[in-house]
This record gives structure tokens, C-alpha cells and sequence, in this order.
């Protein structure tokens, strides 16, 4: 089967197996984590603005996969809170801006 790239930048491969649909989806991040590195650059580290900044940046294929696994809706405030956790592990530093 081939790869089909949809409108949010994600590429996607559908394939029937044993009766079934298998959905992959795949996605190029670096223009993601080098935007926020960029941030990261000129946000703010104390004081004021410091408390609403911005945590990080998710990709839509990660962000699909961290709300099966918590169970709640993207963009639901658990959801949000299920992410904030996952950006401070190390295994997703990359998609922080900065600590809070």
C-alpha cells in the first residue's frame, strides 16, 4: 500500500489484514522542534509572563496516541494535564519549550 500525505501534514497508510483496517500514521517533526526551540529562545523565564507561557508543542500523531492512552478527548483538561506530565519526562524533552 502506498502513503497518502492528508491536510494536517500526516502521512497515512491504510491496509485490510484479516478482515481488518490498520491505520498508520506517520509524521515529520523537526520543523516542529526546531520551532520550539526557537521559542524556547525568546520566551520568558521568570516573572510575569513566565506563569501563562507556552509548555510545548505536540505532533497530531502523538497527540492522537497520548489521548488513547489517558482515556480523555485533545483538548479536554485532562487531557491537557495527561500532557503536561508527559512533556516533563525526559523521553519528550524535545517537544518542551521550557520548564515550568
Amino acid at each position: 500500500m502506498s502513503w497518502t500525505l492528508n491536510q494536517s501534514g500526516v502521512m497515512e497508510r491504510m491496509l485490510e489484514q484479516d478482515g481488518k483496517l490498520i491505520v498508520s500514521r506517520s509524521q515529520d517533526i523537526q520543523a516542529l522542534i526546531d520551532q520550539n526551540k526557537a521559542e524556547a529562545d525568546v520566551a520568558p523565564s521568570m516573572f510575569g509572563q513566565a506563569a501563562v507561557r507556552k509548555i510545548g508543542s505536540i505532533p497530531f500523531v502523538i497527540a492522537e496516541q497520548w489521548s488513547r492512552e489517558c482515556g480523555a478527548a485533545i483538548g479536554s483538561r485532562e487531557f491537557a494535564l495527561y500532557c503536561k506530565r508527559k512533556l516533563m519526562d525526559g523521553d519528550f524533552a524535545k517537544f518542551r519549550i521550557k520548564t515550568v
